[in-house]
């Protein structure tokens, strides 16, 4: 049997391993810090509008749902159905900032207003998330939409829903028909400002 000696200088080559460190240098360290934080600061004001433009989406669904659902209402139930800006969840607020709210019912007395022998049909509480939702009627009418029993709206108008960290919004356009159209445009053709 012949036994197979190493040379001399080579070794088995664990006094090599047993000299090596396993960890990073404070170089390294400073050196990933510093593309994490270049990274971070190019990704986070990004991801904050997107988040802004997302609640502005979230704001113009909820209120666009809310309103083909009055208009519903008051076709099937052969009823005016108010929708109204409302501050408290329960009664109309005589304010064009939807944002804070809204409620449905159905107006029996035909007087605009809530009373207490009328359901509420939705609620919908404030966005509190910065977006704004104002209401621009015909006649100066900014808190309420009445639909007819046919689904006629009155007033028609539209809304504007913006968030101002993003810069632009959208608008909801109510007809007299009581149907709704979504614009990113003004009628120059230019992008909606907040």
């Amino acid at each position: 049997m012949e036994v197979i000696k190493p040379c001399p200088g080579q070794g088995s080559g664990r006094d090599k391993l047993l000299n090596q460190s396993a960890g990073f240098t404070l170089i390294e360290l400073l050196i990933s810090l510093a593309v994490i934080t270049v990274l971070a600061l190019n990704v986070f004001p990004n991801l904050t509008a997107l988040l802004a433009q997302e609640r502005t989406v979230v704001v113009t669904n909820h209120l666009s749902s809310a309103l083909a659902f009055a208009r519903s209402e008051s076709v099937t139930k052969n009823q005016t159905i108010i929708t109204c800006q409302s501050n408290d969840g329960s009664s109309c607020s005589k304010s064009g900032e939807w944002h804070n709210g809204w409620i449905i019912f159905a107006d029996l007395n035909a007087n605009k207003q809530r009373d207490n022998n009328e359901a509420l049909l939705q609620v919908f509480s404030a966005a509190n998330n910065g977006t704004h939702a104002v209401f621009n009627g015909a006649a100066n009418i900014d808190h309420y939409i009445k639909y007819k029993s046919s689904g006629h709206a009155y007033p028609n108008g539209s809304f504007l829903i913006c968030n101002p960290a993003v810069g632009t919004g959208n608008a909801l356009i109510m007809t007299q028909s009581g149907r709704l159209r979504l614009s990113k445009r003004q009628r120059d053709g230019s992008a909606i400002t907040c």
